[in-house]
C-alpha cells in the first residue's frame, strides 16, 4: 500500500508515524496488563501509560494534518481511497490505546487478577494478544500479505474464544466482584484484537471492504 507513494515526502512521514503509533500501542498493552495481571503497581506505570496515550492522540492529529497537506498539494493526483485508509488505520490504533487504558483502569480501581486460580490462564490470554500485536505490527510495516492472511484468522478465532469467556462470566453464579472484571477484561482483549485485525485488513483488502476481511475478496498487490 505505502510503496506507491514513496516519492511523496508527506506520506513517507505518515508511514513512519503509523509505525510509531503501533509501537506505542503495544507498549501501552504491556503496561496495562502488567498492572492488572502481573506484579506492577498501577502507580508505577501510570505516568508512562498516560504519556503514551497523549502521544498516540498527538500523532493521530499530526497524521490528519499531513494528509490534508498532501491532499492540498497533490490535488487531483491524490488517491482518495488511500487517504480514507490512512484515517481508518490511525483511528483503529488510537482505539487500541483506549482499550489499554480501560484495562489499566481495572487495576487502578483495585481489581486484583494476579493471584486467583485462573491467573495463569488470564496471563496466557494476554500473551496471545501481545504476540498478535507484535506480529501484526511487523506484518503491517512490511506489508506482508501472506502473514496477514495467517494472522487475521487467528485473531478471529481468538475473538470468538474471548466472547465465550464473556458469556461464561456473565452467566456465572460467582459474586459480581469476581465475574464482572473478568468479563470486562475479556471484552477489552477482544476489542484490541479486533482493531488490530482492522489495521491488518488494509494490507490485503480493497478500500470498500476495509475492516471486513474475506480472503476470496483480497486484492493482489497494493490496496
Amino acid at each position: 500500500m505505502f510503496s506507491i507513494f514513496r516519492d511523496a515526502d508527506q506520506l513517507e512521514i505518515v508511514e513512519d508515524q503509523i509505525n510509531e503509533m503501533l509501537g506505542n500501542a503495544r507498549r501501552m498493552f504491556d503496561l496495562a496488563c502488567g498492572a492488572l495481571l502481573m506484579d506492577e503497581s498501577p502507580s508505577e506505570v501510570s505516568e508512562e501509560l498516560w504519556s503514551l496515550d497523549k502521544e498516540l492522540n498527538r500523532t493521530e492529529r499530526s497524521i490528519r494534518r499531513e494528509l490534508l497537506i498532501h491532499g492540498t498539494v497533490r490535488g487531483a493526483e491524490v488517491d482518495q481511497g488511500l487517504m480514507l485508509v490512512y484515517m481508518s488505520i490511525t483511528k483503529d490504533i488510537e482505539r487500541i490505546g483506549d482499550y489499554c487504558k480501560n484495562i489499566f483502569d481495572l487495576a487502578d480501581l483495585g481489581v486484583d487478577l494476579r493471584s486467583g486460580s485462573d491467573a495463569p490462564g488470564l496471563r496466557q490470554h494476554a500473551k496471545e494478544v501481545a504476540d498478535l500485536l507484535t506480529e501484526g505490527a511487523e506484518a503491517f510495516t512490511n506489508q506482508d500479505a501472506d502473514a496477514v492472511h495467517q494472522l487475521i484468522p487467528r485473531i478471529q478465532a481468538l475473538e470468538a474464544h474471548f466472547d465465550d469467556h464473556v458469556d461464561t462470566n456473565l452467566k456465572s453464579e460467582k459474586p459480581g466482584y469476581v465475574a464482572a472484571p473478568r468479563a470486562v477484561l475479556f471484552r477489552h482483549l477482544k476489542r484490541i484484537a479486533g482493531h488490530s485485525s482492522n489495521v491488518l485488513s488494509s494490507v490485503v483488502m480493497p478500500v470498500d471492504r476495509l475492516d471486513f476481511y474475506k480472503k476470496s475478496k483480497a486484492v493482489e498487490g497494493p490496496s
